[in-house]
């Protein structure tokens, strides 16, 4: 099991590292994620806040308790999107929607895994070595270059 945010390389790589690992996506940041979303698209406030708790909240889509339950909280925020004219239904559905549906079927399949919203702030870090490290190997190899460079000259 990988739990990260929605870093798509951080997910990528750990795809290739690991290929039978499951992905597990932080809510916080996809909770984030939507907030700022619904933001830039000018939700009010007060739609913006009630979207994110048919999606988040105790009795939202990330916290259904079965299949049954998801289903009918996943038509139930896209039905409110839909009315109230949030011009966000296919956001919802290619970006936010299936990793909550990701992360519920793990839930429900592996019963180890903390049986609420997985929140993961340690992946900020690891995103963060991760940079570092990719920005010392280029600058290592820029200077390798620049000293065969000179060499040859």
């Amino acid at each position: 099991m990988i739990g990260s945010d929605e870093e798509q390389a951080l997910v990528r790589a750990g795809r290739i590292a690991f290929p039978n690992a499951k992905q597990l996506f932080c809510m916080l940041h996809c909770k984030d994620n939507v907030r700022h979303r619904l933001t830039a698209m000018g939700a009010s406030c007060e739609l913006r806040e009630w979207v994110l708790a048919k999606l988040f909240a105790s009795n939202g889509v990330s916290e259904a308790p079965d299949a049954a339950a998801m289903d009918d909280r996943i038509a139930d925020v896209l039905q409110f999107v839909r009315h109230n004219k949030i011009k966000a239904v296919q956001y919802l559905q290619e970006h936010v929607l299936p990793k909550i549906v990701v992360n519920n079927r793990h839930r429900w399949e592996d019963k180890w895994i903390v049986q609420h919203q997985s929140n993961n702030n340690n992946c900020e870090s690891v995103n963060h070595l991760l940079k570092l490290q990719v920005n010392l190997t280029v600058l290592f190899i820029c200077n390798l270059c620049h000293v065969l460079t000179d060499e040859v000259l």
